[in-house]
């Protein structure tokens, strides 16, 4: 028996305490994104140019929305798709409805929970597409009135790339986590070769 197997053996996904760990993961998010969504009530719009389109100020829908999206990361683990699915359908609704840019948390941490997990590619990019395109609405409400264009375009090459990073960065990392530990385990063992006949 090889004595550094047992050393080579990769961590679980989420530590030695799974559960403990995507609790605590995402009981951190739901409060990151709460205090963020509370915080924009006394502050003045976000408003980088002239012209730039009003956002529709938090109420309770919007913070119905935080908790649903967050709460769904309490089962990226057993559930990841399904995690992913709410966490994504309450961002894309976050953003529909034209709310102060924000509740990025969740669908990232979900996106990468279910690429560490393997979970089906297939609805892990439904999800970040359906993200990204809500992102690009949101987007293109709030540059509608803007009237240099040139500000208009900065807006949402900007906007674009830094959305698109924050949804896809978080699946490559959690793909490259995945492939990491496969690669630790190291390849099954070699089928058996047959003597040849004379």
């Amino acid at each position: 028996m090889n004595p550094t197997a047992t050393n080579s053996a990769p961590s679980p996904p989420f530590g030695r305490r799974p559960r403990t760990t995507v609790a605590v993961v995402a009981t951190l998010v739901l409060a990151l994104e709460l205090a963020a969504t509370l915080a924009t009530l006394d502050g003045d719009p976000f408003a980088p140019v002239s012209g730039w389109g009003a956002t529709r100020p938090a109420d309770a829908l919007t913070l119905a929305l935080v908790v649903v999206g967050c709460s769904a990361l309490y089962w990226c683990r057993t559930r990841p798709l399904t995690a992913l699915g709410a966490a994504t359908a309450a961002y894309a609704a976050f953003m529909l409805l034209g709310h102060e840019l924000g509740l990025f948390l969740a669908p990232m941490t979900a996106l990468y929970a279910a690429a560490v997990l393997g979970a089906a590619r297939i609805g892990a990019l439904a999800a970040g597409l359906t993200a990204y395109a809500a992102s690009l609405y949101w987007v293109f409400e709030r540059t509608t009135a803007v009237h240099d264009s040139g500000a208009a375009l900065l807006a949402w090459v900007a906007f674009s790339a830094v959305i698109g990073v924050f949804l896809a960065g978080p699946y490559v990392a959690g793909e490259l986590v995945r492939l990491r530990r496969l690669l630790a385990v190291g390849p099954g063992p070699a089928p058996a070769q047959h003597a040849a006949t004379a």
